[in-house]
């Protein structure tokens, strides 16, 4: 009931986090499920996935609203959450719930047609197109990051023992640091 009615009375970057997390709780209790009966969930997740394949991505076009939600381990969703939750409130100072929402929405449809355009472009992917899928909600997440720094970029925001740190490089470390780890 607590659950309930926090997500009810919730800001939206609450409800989101609540989503993201229910979806992640419900996936894993299906994929442990299914190891008790010798199944694999790979197929079913797959299917909720962003393939990089264009081909695969014409079969399941809901796909690309899907993948935001869905994630790949307990440490990849606490840190977009993490970050969902630091900058949603921040972001919910200068904007409105409803701008939240729609770039939160707008950020990972941006990212994921960027993620398929660039697996079926650069020819240093073409061994990985049939094989690779897009999970998480990084794109939103950076989308929203990116905004507020674009709003805002000398505010200043504290860190534990780094101190004070402008706006402006917090999102461009965020940028710098994806764009290092894809």
């Amino acid at each position: 009931t607590d659950l309930k009615e926090t997500f009810r009375r919730g800001n939206t970057f609450i409800r989101l986090i609540y989503i993201n997390v229910g979806i992640f709780v419900i996936g894993t209790l299906i994929s442990v499920i299914l190891q008790l009966f010798n199944l694999s969930a790979t197929g079913i997740f797959d299917l909720f996935a962003l393939p990089a394949s264009l081909h695969r991505f014409i079969l399941q076009p809901w796909s690309l609203l899907s993948y935001m939600f869905m994630h790949a381990g307990v440490f990849h969703l606490l840190f977009n959450m993490l970050w969902l939750y630091w900058f949603g409130r921040l972001f919910l100072n200068f904007f409105s719930a409803r701008h939240l929402r729609g770039l939160y929405i707008l950020g990972g449809l941006c990212g994921g047609l960027l993620y398929i355009l660039a697996y079926n472009v650069f020819p240093y992917f073409s061994d990985a197109v049939y094989s690779s899928y897009l999970l998480g909600a990084s794109a939103s997440v950076l989308a929203i990051v990116v905004a507020t720094a674009v709003r805002e970029p000398e505010y200043t925001v504290q860190f534990m023992f780094i101190g004070a740190v402008r706006l402006k490089y917090v999102a461009l470390f965020m940028v710098v640091t994806d764009l290092l780890f894809m």
